[in-house]
């Protein structure tokens, strides 16, 4: 049996890496696999396939690092316009996808949290995110799937939680986040990082809040776990300052 390589043998640069120096937070917009499909004439639902596989590769090597959240956003509020036989097929393979992973999430000790509505989404696939979710909930590193989630979206659910709480309710931070997708266990994210080549984070709302950003410019379909490495290291060259500065005098 051919034996497991990890992601610090294959990439023996990160060693060099400071804990401190690895996004707490990264999120994958994964972009492109419509696209890449388009260009060999193949159905979208080839390129997601095929995005899959890479995704799949680049999850499990970055398990292994000092990162502590992991997000993936597999389908946004705005997804819904796309072709029927796009969203089924998108719906399986999310479904499948939850299905391989679990045993996974639970030997690496990661806990499964979907952001997003769980209303409009096939009921098969609620009930493997409802069981998936449960059977991982003591878990202490995060593993996050978006699906049918959009900031927007997110804040409109918010409100009307809001809206049904007597009008003594103190709103505040603290409440603000529980009414979050995650009920506040879910911090915004460090790093996101995008394939495609695209310039933007979308509708992703509080999860991009003060969040670095970073261009993979290959479609998901064409992209391997270095990409994902180098997007890494860039973040670690970066100073991250929050508004302020540093003291240029003693």
């Amino acid at each position: 049996m051919r034996k497991k390589v990890s992601i610090w043998e294959s990439f023996p640069k990160l060693k060099t890496l400071l804990p401190d120096k690895f996004p707490k937070h990264i999120l994958i917009i994964p972009d492109g696999n419509g696209r890449w499909a388009e260009r060999i004439h193949k159905h979208a639902i080839v390129g997601h396939q095929k995005g899959y596989i890479v995704l799949q590769k680049a999850l499990r090597a970055l398990q292994d690092l000092p990162i502590e959240t992991v997000s993936i956003w597999g389908f946004s509020a705005d997804n819904w316009k796309r072709p029927n036989d796009e969203i089924k097929g998108l719906m399986k393979l999310f479904e499948r996808g939850i299905k391989d992973v679990k045993m996974e999430l639970m030997q690496k000790n990661f806990r499964f949290i979907h952001l997003g509505r769980k209303d409009r989404i096939p009921n098969s696939l609620r009930k493997v995110i409802e069981d998936t979710e449960k059977s991982t909930k003591n878990n202490k590193k995060i593993f996050c799937v978006a699906i049918d989630f959009g900031g927007t979206d997110q804040e409109f659910r918010m409100m009307q939680e809001i809206q049904k709480m007597p009008k003594d309710t103190k709103i505040n931070q603290e409440l603000i986040e529980k009414l979050r997708d995650g009920g506040g266990i879910v911090k915004p994210a460090d790093l996101i990082v995008r394939t495609s080549g695209e310039q933007r984070t979308s509708d992703l709302g509080w999860l991009a809040q003060n969040a670095e950003f970073y261009s993979i410019k290959k479609y998901l379909p064409d992209a391997d776990v270095s990409d994902f490495v180098d997007g890494l290291f860039d973040y670690a060259q970066r100073e991250r300052r929050f508004g302020g500065r540093p003291h240029q005098w003693s």
